[in-house]
């Protein structure tokens, strides 16, 4: 997807936001797309706790400007990495989580910091990060560490729709990047009971789950026949397979939702230990955002 929906990041001033800046821009001019800044001037993060009222129009004033300059520098920033990519910014009052979600409604991707300041401070801990992974009209990706590794793109599949989408996310986005499309599909039967697993017919079973897999990845080497892809079936917790797995990845794909035990990925606490725990960006293909590959 290109054209004249932009790629959207979220700016706060912070460190990890101004990486955040940076892997948009390269991602911006990898689509041909333009990008747009976003602050969130939020004032009940920058109210001090002992003043309930409303923050003085001067002060208002003053912690507009501070915003903006940081903005301002983050959009230098991105004309500095991506020289040919248009760059606009804008300041918004409001909840992080509003605003976001809001500009994320015309957006083609929506790029955050993995720690930030003020609102941002709290994305990938609680309730924020839950609505924008859950809500979000495009698919979000969360920046962790600094520039870019040279390994694969990887993407978590369980045969559910969102991993199929996120499958597509992951193949155009390897493609983009000359890169190998590594796509790792992780079973386990460890939580059912013993009389039962001694029923099943287990090699059959993990037979079945890689036709799946391979019929799964088989539309994505006709379409980009120049394009390395690699499958890997795990029989692990896809928690710990996957973190293993972005060990180096330019990128990590997943759906928003699953199946089994990948179900809940990205709305509790399994969500919280890829975002904390993997060591490249982290993509969220959305239930809303399954429009979208890269």
């Amino acid at each position: 997807m290109s054209g004249d929906a932009a790629v959207i990041v979220g700016v706060d001033g912070s460190g990890p936001a101004t990486e955040a800046v940076r892997w948009a821009a390269r991602e911006a001019a990898r689509r041909a797309a333009p990008l747009r800044l976003v602050g969130v001037l939020d004032w009940a993060a920058f109210r001090p706790l002992a003043r309930l009222a409303d923050l003085e129009h001067r002060d208002r004033e003053r912690l507009h400007e501070h915003v903006s300059g940081f903005v301002t520098a983050d959009a230098d920033e991105a004309r500095a990495v991506a020289p040919d990519v248009p760059v606009s910014q804008v300041v918004r009052s409001g909840s992080v989580r509003e605003v976001l979600l809001a500009e994320a409604e015309t957006a083609q991707l929506l790029v955050v910091g993995s720690r930030g300041h003020g609102g941002f401070s709290g994305l990938l801990a609680g309730s924020t990060s839950r609505a924008i992974c859950a809500l979000s009209p495009c698919p979000v990706v969360v920046v962790r560490g600094e520039g870019e590794h040279d390994g694969p793109v990887v993407a978590a599949f369980d045969g559910s729709p969102p991993a199929r989408a996120a499958l597509a996310f992951a193949a155009a986005a390897a493609a983009s990047r000359d890169a190998t499309l590594h796509v790792v599909r992780a079973w386990t039967h460890d939580t059912a009971e013993a009389w039962i697993m001694d029923m099943v017919p287990w090699d059959q079973v993990e037979a079945e789950v890689d036709a799946e897999l391979q019929a799964a990845v088989q539309p994505w080497r006709a379409r980009y026949p120049e394009l390395r892809i690699e499958t890997e079936l795990v029989h692990a917790h896809p928690i710990p397979a996957l973190v293993r797995a972005a060990r180096g990845a330019r990128l990590l794909v997943t759906g928003s939702r699953g199946r089994g035990a990948i179900a809940g990925l990205l709305l509790g606490s399994v969500s919280q230990s890829v975002l904390h725990d993997a060591e490249c960006p982290v993509a969220i293909v959305t239930a809303r955002g399954e429009r979208a590959p890269a």
